[in-house]
């Protein structure tokens, strides 16, 4: 894997977060859509790891993953799910 590819897999990231963060602001639902993304992104998580046990398929659960799929949501776990693909 290049450097380049990482950096540019790390600008796509930071957009996604701003754009996902000015969307709730927008809406006038800032703290009730930031509550409900962080809770549907920890669920998908523990929903990945535990189709795991049948697929394989897996992401670490630590702070950086959390704050990952806490911040973005589902979207957010999808990222990791590829970003692990990838890097690996």
């Amino acid at each position: 894997m290049g450097l380049g590819l990482k950096i540019f897999l790390s600008i796509v990231t930071g957009l996604a977060v701003i754009i996902v963060l000015g969307q709730m602001v927008k809406s006038g639902h800032g703290f009730k859509g930031l509550f409900l993304t962080a809770i549907q992104g920890v669920i998908a998580i523990f929903a990945v790891n535990t189709a795991g046990l049948v697929t394989g398929v897996t992401v670490a659960v630590n702070w950086y993953t959390l704050g990952f799929g806490m911040l973005l949501g589902t979207p957010g776990v999808v990222s990791l799910l590829v970003m692990n693909t990838v890097f690996k």
